[in-house]
């Protein structure tokens, strides 16, 4: 009996630990589906949501690819209203093109009856009757020959020097010297002596009481007055004078007459020229006559009485170039250490040239009074 009372005991313990358990696995339970329902609606909820943000965003692709389908078909109407406005626009390029051309000649035309604008008038006046020529040529008063002494200022000699090799140590050695043309005393009547520019610029004076070698801003200021560089050269150049000239020259043979159109193989064995083609014939001389400048230069006017000639050169190394052709006449500038400015009038055209040179060459002098 006390046995089973204990196993009864037992069991309505357990019963009662079971029931226990029972409750709070189903209290467990509860929780979870609680919990499960919780996401399900959620996730419910969150689908919904979505499917309402993709519903927007097909809304708003639509209406992009609408907006897209506009902008394209404006740009399209842009586009053919660009070419339409190109082809314009080319169109009226070509009038004005045209407008332009028939402009460009109605002045054109009317240019050849404007009058031609006044002539600035060159004051020049000569005197030729003292011992030295003079032209006045606006507010300067130039010799009008080129300088021909052989001695400076104050009476001191100043060497000549006719060797090539004289003449070059000369001017190493920074020595005044001066020389005729080729040495020949008949060009030095015509056309002056040439001088290095040590003479040109040594203290006892090249050129006579009253007069100076002028600078390169006094040869601008002649430039000038006579209408720039480009066109006082010829103004300032000496008539020319033109003369016959008569040209020799040898002929001592010809072409042989027999065997002219004959054929290889006689011309080998012809008679006459024994196969060399020409006759020899006495020696004779044939005359070429044609006209030359005799004096000044080609295309000189001198319309400003300058009367510029070309007196040549002489280099540094002694040799004579260019009589007849150039007229070269130094300035007193340096343009560098071994160099010096100077004027040059050529038979080209009309230039008034300034340039520079070494300072050993020989070139013409024309003073200035003071």
């Amino acid at each position: 009996m006390k046995n089973l009372r204990l196993l009864c005991i037992f069991l309505f313990i357990s019963g009662i630990t079971l029931a226990q358990s029972k409750k709070e696995m189903i209290v467990i339970l509860n929780n979870r589906v609680d919990s499960l329902n919780q996401i399900v609606v959620t996730e419910h909820s969150d689908k919904q949501n979505l499917s309402i943000e993709i519903s927007k965003l097909k809304s708003q692709i639509k209406e992009l690819e609408s907006t897209k389908d506009k902008i394209t078909n404006q740009n399209n109407v842009v586009t053919q209203e660009l070419q339409e406005n190109q082809g314009q626009i080319v169109e009226l390029n070509k009038q004005l093109k045209i407008k332009q051309d028939s402009l460009i000649l109605a002045n054109t035309e009317l240019l050849k009856y404007k009058p031609a604008p006044p002539k600035e008038k060159i004051v020049v006046k000569q005197d030729n009757t003292g011992p030295t020529k003079t032209v006045t040529i606006g507010t300067q008063v130039w010799m009008k020959e080129n300088l021909n002494v052989a001695v400076f200022k104050n009476g001191v000699a100043i060497p000549e020097v006719r060797d090539k090799d004289a003449w070059y140590e000369a001017g190493k050695n920074e020595q005044p010297a001066w020389c005729f043309y080729d040495n020949d005393p008949k060009n030095g009547a015509k056309y002056g002596k040439l001088y290095n520019w040590y003479a040109v610029i040594d203290t006892n004076g090249l050129c006579p009481q009253g007069w100076h070698v002028p600078s390169d801003a006094e040869w601008d200021t002649l430039v000038t007055y006579l209408g720039g560089e480009d066109v006082a050269g010829a103004k300032m150049k000496a008539k020319p004078v033109m003369k016959k000239g008569v040209e020799f020259y040898d002929v001592d043979s010809k072409y042989c007459s027999n065997c002219a159109s004959a054929s290889k193989e006689y011309k080998k064995i012809c008679p006459v020229c024994k196969g060399t083609g020409l006759v020899k014939i006495p020696l004779r001389k044939k005359e070429h006559v044609y006209d030359y400048v005799a004096s000044g230069f080609e295309g000189g006017t001198n319309e400003s009485g300058f009367t510029g000639l070309p007196g040549g050169y002489r280099y540094d190394n002694g040799n004579y170039d260019l009589i007849g052709s150039l007229g070269y006449w130094w300035s007193s500038s340096e343009s560098g250490a071994f160099t010096a400015w100077f004027r040059d009038l050529n038979n080209t055209n009309g230039y008034a040239y300034r340039n520079n040179y070494d300072k050993e060459f020989g070139l013409s002098v024309r003073c200035l009074r003071d």
